[in-house]
Order: C-alpha cells, then sequence, then structure tokens
C-alpha cells in the first residue's frame, strides 16, 4: 500500500469548493483525469471514468462507492479495479482556512500492485494529484459571473 496526499490553499470558501466537488457534470472544466457521474451521497455507486494520461482521449470506466460525503468536509471515491490486483481510494477533505479553504487531496493504493515497487507508478500518481490541484486552483480562482442587474422601472411602465 502507498499513499500520497498534497494540501493546496484555496480561494473560495469551503461551502464553494464543496460545491465544485460535487457538481459531477462539469469536472471536465476543472479535471482532466476524472468524469464521476451519479448522486453525491454516501454509499451510493458513481460511474468513475478516469486516465492516467490527459493526452489520452479514452477513459477506463469502473464503478465506484462514495464512501464519504460529509457536505463541506469530506469527499471520498473508493475505486475497485481489482479486489486483489488493485483499489485506489480518492479523498477530498476540506478545512477552513483564512484565505479560504484548505483542500487535502490522497490517493491510497492497495493490493498487488501497490505493493510492488514500482516508483513509475507513484510518480504517476503523484503528478495526477498535482495537475488536479493545480487545475482546480485555477478554476477556482476565475472571477465568479454575476447575476444580470435587475433593469429598473417606473410605475405603471411597460416592459418592451
Amino acid at each position: 500500500m502507498f499513499e500520497i496526499a498534497r494540501e493546496t490553499l484555496l480561494p473560495r470558501s469551503p461551502a464553494q469548493l464543496w460545491d465544485v466537488l460535487v457538481d459531477f457534470d462539469h469536472y471536465e472544466r476543472w479535471n482532466p483525469y476524472v468524469r464521476p457521474k451519479g448522486l453525491a451521497q454516501r454509499g451510493a455507486e458513481v460511474e468513475y471514468s478516469f486516465r492516467m494520461n490527459p493526452a489520452n482521449p479514452r477513459f477506463w470506466r469502473v464503478t465506484a462507492t462514495l464512501s464519504e460525503c460529509e457536505p463541506g468536509a469530506h469527499l471520498a471515491f473508493d475505486v475497485k479495479l481489482s479486489r486483489l490486483l488493485l483499489s485506489i481510494e480518492e479523498h477530498f477533505r476540506i478545512e477552513p482556512a483564512p484565505e479560504g479553504a484548505r483542500l487535502i487531496h490522497i490517493i491510497s493504493c492497495k493490493g498487488l500492485i501497490a505493493r510492488l515497487s514500482l516508483p513509475k507508478t507513484r510518480r504517476n500518481f503523484e503528478v495526477l494529484l498535482s495537475e488536479t490541484d493545480r487545475f482546480l486552483t485555477q478554476y477556482l480562482a476565475r472571477p465568479r459571473a454575476k447575476p444580470p442587474a435587475k433593469v429598473m422601472r417606473k410605475k405603471g411602465e411597460r416592459r418592451p
């Protein structure tokens, strides 16, 4: 087994970060590696499509279980590629921070493949975490769209 973790300070509140993490329909806006589909609730099975190389257009599809889904605090995908060969857990832990939110992004790998000393596998997951967090930071740093201003009309005036 091995585990890789990264901490990133993000310029949004924990609630805003949570909204992005559970908005599975829009992962392609910030995550080049994963496309979950399904309901964001603890115990739910979701379709979890992933790739290790964003230059490769092909995603592998597997089923994942949301092992944690605590609003504003913790989202975790439990991905079983093969019971004996490889199991991956991806965790997003959120903590309040003066700058907005602290994201602790963790990938844990278990199984026979994870026990082998394969430095390239570990390096690939380190790059995946680093790039995912970088793209999420860039996505969250974009100015948020403001709702259109209301047009004030004089009393009795009709719309055109």
